[in-house]
C-alpha cells in the first residue's frame, strides 16, 4: 500500500481507528504520514494492507490488487 492509496481512503475509513488495530503501528505516527504524504515503510505497509483485507472480508467485501 502507497502513502497515496491510504490518503485516498482517508475520506471512507478512520485511520486512527485502524491503526489502533495493527501492533506495531504508532498512530501519530501514521496520521503525521497520512498528512505530510511520508511513504510508508514495507512493514506499515503490508500490516495496513492486512488489516484492511481482513476488515473488508469481515463486512463481506474482497480486496485486490490491480
Amino acid at each position: 500500500m502507497t502513502i497515496n492509496e491510504l490518503q485516498s481512503l482517508k475520506p471512507y475509513l478512520k485511520i486512527s481507528a485502524l491503526a489502533d488495530e495493527i501492533d506495531g503501528i504508532n498512530k501519530h505516527t501514521l496520521l503525521s504520514k497520512v498528512r505530510r504524504g511520508t511513504e510508508l515503510t514495507i512493514v506499515e505497509s503490508d500490516k495496513l494492507e492486512a488489516k484492511l483485507g481482513e476488515v473488508m472480508a469481515n463486512g463481506g467485501f474482497e480486496v485486490s490488487r490491480q
